[in-house]
């Protein structure tokens, strides 16, 4: 029963100084604030719009998530990532009704920041017929 109890023990005494470690390295990030600008729509169909952030890098390359409003839990739609500028939209040619977008939260450890995540208004899109 000893013996076990300080492998327990030293287990659990591993883990801890793991998590240390791990929340004195996420301390030392800086986090940037991000935004999902309005959005716009055309025609109805398309949904468009950009990332928005003090730093480029934060801009570029961003997940973003199209989400449709329902009840319950709102159902993911579809997903990219921003361009090079930014930008980012989508085309919703087979049904309509309400939408967001989100971008997801990116942190760069690695590289010292995170870019936290935003989200877009609501938006009412008419679907059309599939072409």
């Amino acid at each position: 029963m000893g013996k076990r109890f300080a492998i327990v023990i030293g287990v659990a005494a591993t883990g801890v100084m793991a998590l240390g470690a791990q929340t004195a390295a996420s301390a030392g990030l800086v986090k940037y604030d991000t935004s999902l600008d309005n959005g716009r729509t055309e025609r109805g169909v398309i949904y468009h719009g950009s990332v928005e952030s003090k730093v480029r890098k934060c801009e570029r390359g961003r997940r973003v998530v199209l989400f449709k409003k329902q009840p319950g839990a709102d159902r993911k739609v579809d997903h990219q990532r921003s361009n090079r500028d930014g930008n980012w939209g989508f085309v919703r040619r087979r049904r309509g009704g309400h939408f967001y977008a989100k971008e997801t939260r990116e942190r760069h450890e690695g590289k010292g920041y995170v870019c936290l995540a935003a989200r877009a208004p609501n938006v009412t899109l008419r679907g059309e017929g599939v072409r």
